[in-house]
């Protein structure tokens, strides 16, 4: 029955543009609410990618939705069999497109995303090439506003004896908003991820 499904999909793709699939995925993806349908939205994009597999915005989008899956289960291995996946993708994209901002903005997240699953023992690995491509990204593109959405996050949780918190990052998640407001939202091949949640992390500031 998977074969079939997964076959029917990439069919389905296959007539479809890569735009139109991707901006088909990444609602499903947005609007999934249990982990059964979350990792249905992400084998989506794994079949996006293996149908376009020579196209950056597809490697980008399976890399993404792996990462952004991994934040919301909840077992440490799961996490991370998504992230493994998400890095597969990650060096497509860079490979095809090596200097790319929003390239070097979804390697810190993925990065990110990989620290968090135990902080503790990953910050010394993943921490450095976080920032490192954050930088990458900033000397590219200064005005991408998911640069400074994801330098606040970390930011927003450190704390406030460590020189973080929620007053030190706020300056970061305003920057980003500003910044969300001019971006193009016209098309999924341009990303436009991160406004909704750069705004929760400002209310909770406020």
């Amino acid at each position: 029955m998977f074969i079939a499904l997964a076959l029917l999909t990439v069919g389905s793709a296959g007539a479809q543009s890569l735009s139109g699939s991707l901006g088909d995925a990444y609602t499903k993806l947005m609007s999934a609410r249990d982990e059964g349908a979350l990792m249905q939205a992400g084998n989506r994009f794994s079949l996006i990618a293996a149908h376009w597999g020579q196209e950056w915005a597809a490697n980008y989008y399976a890399a993404y939705a792996k990462a952004f899956i991994s934040q919301k289960v909840d077992e440490a291995a799961k996490k991370d069999a998504l992230l493994d996946e998400a890095d597969k993708f990650v060096a497509q994209m860079n490979a095809l497109h090596p200097n790319s901002d929003e390239g070097q903005v979804l390697t810190a997240y993925v990065a990110y995303a990989r620290m968090m699953v135990n902080p503790s023992s990953r910050w010394k690995t993943c921490l450095p090439v976080f920032n490192a491509s954050l930088a990458k990204a900033k000397q590219v593109n200064p005005s991408n506003p998911r640069i400074y959405y994801l330098e606040g996050v970390p930011l927003f949780h450190k704390p406030k004896v460590w020189g973080g918190g929620p007053d030190k990052a706020k300056p970061d998640f305003e920057k980003a908003k500003e910044l969300f407001a001019r971006q193009d939202t016209t098309s999924i091949l341009k990303p436009y991820w991160g406004e909704q949640d750069n705004n929760d992390y400002l209310s909770k500031c406020n």
